[in-house]
């Protein structure tokens, strides 16, 4: 049984790296009836980054090896309410694997924030779990060092990536990369970015940046990218933000943002109007520990 089998459509699926007592997890929540718990716990999990969903409704989450073990890819699927975790990949080019994303033939995007040196997109054979470089940085001149990646319509991939430790870095920017080459176009860079960590693309093929620190007061927000111009538009800053970390857009084109300082300093889940900009709790509090990565069960 597969996990859109267990769970409805526009449920809420957050990893968590550090959920009830360091043991690291994905909460469920259901938005129309505000159901909420665990999908899986411990294992593998401490240390959890980002999630996807495959076509299948089985779960993907990356994990960091600054925690026990080393950078890793898990596959989490469920059946008659127990969760069983998978290794699809680990090791080789993997070192902090932040997020992760699933291209239209099924194949699995991983970006890195140290691979390779200066970060790298890596595909991953979701059977074999053999590992691909697809695009990678220079730390001398164009880091890459990205913090989160989305694919688009088409087949191209979108990354958001932080400025290099180099004396003079580069500023921050949107990323498209060549799904077949790896070829990079920046298609934004600097402006209100700051510490770009999440990204998503809506109905419309906007892509949807989240920052931890954009605007004033270093609080983060929501910037909209026009995919050919590059040209930002703040969608949502300030409010209950404090330090937003990731974000996922559900089936009415509502944005879901994680803020893990938000408000009372609790791990927060906010509804985000992708016109208005207007903020609305959604759930908070524990069991929510440290939610890193957010996404929505699609309804087939």
């Amino acid at each position: 049984m597969t996990t859109d089998a267990m769970l409805p459509a526009g449920t809420v699926l957050l990893s968590d790296s550090s959920a009830f007592g360091c043991q690291g997890g994905v909460h469920f929540y259901v938005p129309a009836t505000g159901l909420r718990g665990f999908f899986a716990l411990g294992g593998d999990l401490v240390g959890a980054t980002g999630i996807a969903l495959e076509a299948d409704g089985d779960v993907l989450v990356t994990k960091d090896r600054h925690h026990p073990g080393g950078g890793t890819l898990l596959r989490l699927s469920r059946s008659h309410g127990t969760t069983k975790q998978t290794v699809v990949s680990s090791d080789g080019n993997l070192v902090s694997p932040m997020a992760v994303a699933v291209e239209s033939d099924g194949g699995i995007l991983v970006a890195d924030i140290a691979a390779k040196g200066a970060g790298a997109v890596i595909r991953i054979h979701p059977v074999t779990g053999k590992q691909t470089v697809l695009s990678v940085g220079d730390a001398t001149g164009d880091p890459l060092f990205p913090c989160g990646l989305c694919v688009e319509a088409d087949g191209g991939i979108v990354t958001v990536e932080q400025a290099g430790p180099v004396p003079e870095p580069p500023a921050p920017q949107v990323v498209r990369i060549d799904p077949v080459s790896g070829a990079r176009t920046v298609i934004s860079s600097g402006g209100s970015l700051r510490s770009p960590v999440d990204v998503v693309i809506d109905h419309d093929g906007n892509i949807m940046v989240v920052d931890a620190n954009a605007f004033e007061g270093f609080v983060g927000g929501v910037i909209k990218v026009d995919p050919v111009s590059g040209k930002q538009t703040t969608v949502s800053s300030g409010g209950g933000f404090d330090t937003p970390a990731a974000i996922a857009i559900e089936a009415d084109g509502t944005l879901l943002v994680t803020d893990n300082k938000a408000l009372t300093r609790e791990p927060t889940v906010f509804r985000v109007d992708p016109v208005t900009g207007e903020q609305r709790v959604l759930a908070m509090g524990p069991p929510f520990t440290y939610l890193s990565g957010v996404r929505v069960v699609p309804a087939h």
